[in-house]
């Protein structure tokens, strides 16, 4: 077996800064219309709570309250992604206070907003792209994970990787919903431990290094395509 990656286009993890977006990847979702970057580069380094659950991921109404609550009680400026099904954003009741606390998008370029420096964490659903992502930018983590595979990679976050926190589930009824004072306990405590940035910020440096021209994830890929090579 050969360990290849992060991967991600090397070109984001440069310190002069990631490149366009439109140079990579495919979109399965309309770009919004709102200057998120151009929102971003108002605030300061590292204050910005990145809120986003992946493409696949709905949360419930009583969910996506709980998390407007957390956000607006962490005092925070926070860039949230809701893919608008069902109207879900027009339906918060605090949806006034919330535009003018943060900026809500139904889609963003992830790898550019992790990438930027007024990101200060990153509230997710522990999907695995988004997990090495996020590690790969440096960036702190909270952990919200929902299914498959996610329960291990915020196990992973909180416990090896010591990046992050896990959010608690409130007991009692189906064990599923995460409140808002759980959010803002997390959002709090993520963004103000210097042990997880720092932690944060040195799986950033390996996965640059990784990926260098000498680094284990080149290294390996050249040895596998030249096995290929040689059975052909």
């Amino acid at each position: 077996m050969l360990s290849i990656g992060p991967l991600v286009p090397s070109e984001f993890l440069e310190r002069n800064g990631p490149p366009s977006y439109n140079s990579f990847g495919c979109d399965l979702f309309e770009k919004p219309k709102e200057d998120y970057m151009k929102w971003l580069n108002t605030k300061p380094k590292s204050s910005v709570v990145y809120a986003s659950f992946g493409s696949t991921t709905t949360l419930s109404l009583d969910q996506l309250e709980e998390m407007a609550s957390g956000l607006l009680e962490s005092g925070r400026p926070f860039l949230w992604v809701i893919r608008d099904i069902g109207n879900q954003v027009g339906k918060l009741s605090k949806i006034e206070e919330l535009k003018r606390h943060g900026m809500i998008v139904s889609w963003c370029s992830q790898l550019e907003v992790l990438n930027h420096q007024a990101i200060g964490c990153f509230l997710t659903h522990c999907g695995w792209n988004s997990t090495v992502e996020a590690l790969a930018a440096g960036v702190p983590t909270v952990a919200f994970s929902q299914w498959s595979d996610q329960a291990t990679n915020a196990k992973m976050i909180e416990d090896v990787w010591r990046t992050g926190v896990k959010l608690k589930r409130r007991e009692g009824g189906d064990g599923l919903m995460v409140e808002g004072k759980e959010i803002k306990r997390c959002v709090n405590m993520v963004m103000e431990d210097e042990e997880m940035r720092r932690n944060a910020e040195k799986w950033g440096e390996l996965a640059r290094q990784a990926l260098n021209n000498s680094g284990s994830s080149a290294v390996n890929l050249q040895a596998f395509l030249d096995g290929i090579v040689l059975e052909l």
